[in-house]
């Protein structure tokens, strides 16, 4: 690739996070794999910063959320959650680098504008919507963070295994669930199991505002 613009770029350095990882990701490196100098890209881009902004907008370009046919708050709530851990799937870079650093990007509130609309419909004045909005937010970048949705089996043993190896008189409660510790270290059930016990919280705070 010799002609490259800003899209190009940001959409190139995308891919290169979700096959390197963050880490991997420099001016330099980048230039060589679109086959450009290395200036040419800051002609483009004044920072690292400033391209990984970008590489976010072109992840959220991803995001696809259609609303269900019908429901409430819950169901909406739950298709959104659904289509935006869709986008962290594919993209696993993008939990890690919102903890590094704010994001910025104009399109990357494109997520935030539709689930702050589904709070704002159920009845949620905006101050509240935006609390209950960053609450889920933490949850799914949290989630992806630390309960990655493809747990291999042996880490779940692993992990069952070192449990169940503590002294009981020192660790009587996390030896008593140490089974159901390591089944929620991860996978789709446990973000699922999470995620409706946030929807319940939702629900019934709607269901009071609509009674007041």
């Amino acid at each position: 690739m010799s002609k490259v613009n800003r899209d190009d770029i940001a959409r190139e350095a995308l891919a290169m996070l979700d096959e390197d990882g963050l880490d991997a990701l420099s001016m330099r490196r980048l230039a060589d794999r679109l086959g450009v100098g290395t200036m040419t890209l800051y002609g483009y881009f004044r920072s690292k910063r400033e391209l990984l902004d970008a590489a976010v907008g072109a992840a959220v370009e991803d995001f696809d959320f259609e609303e269900p046919p019908a429901g409430g708050v819950r169901e909406r709530f739950r298709a959104y959650s659904h289509a935006v851990q869709h986008v962290l799937e594919r993209h696993p870079a993008l939990p890690l680098l919102r903890a590094r650093q704010p994001i910025v990007q104009p399109s990357a509130f494109r997520m935030t504008e539709r689930g702050i609309g589904i709070l704002l419909d159920a009845g949620f004045e905006p101050a509240e919507a935006a609390r209950i909005f960053r609450v889920l937010f933490i949850y799914k970048f949290g989630s992806a963070l630390f309960g990655p949705r493809d747990v291999p089996p042996e880490q779940h043993r692993g992990v069952r295994a070192a449990l169940h190896m503590l002294p009981e008189d020192e660790f009587r409660n996390v030896t008593r669930a140490a089974d159901g510790i390591a089944a929620s270290i991860g996978g789709p059930e446990q973000f699922d199991f999470g995620l409706e016990l946030i929807l319940d919280a939702i629900e019934a705070r709607a269901t009071l505002l609509g009674g007041q």
